[in-house]
């Protein structure tokens, strides 16, 4: 499955992070990540 929290910002644009993920019998394991030290906080 995969998991796609979004923003968007009209006039200035958005970013959507996907990640895939199994699902397994104790929950579920990330197939991808991206480096979330790397977001900034804006606004």
């Amino acid at each position: 499955m995969t998991i796609e929290p979004g923003i968007y910002i009209p006039g200035f644009g958005g970013v959507r992070i996907e990640e895939i993920a199994r699902v397994t019998e104790d929950g579920y394991m990330l197939l991808t990540s991206f480096p979330r030290d790397r977001l900034i906080e804006i606004g």
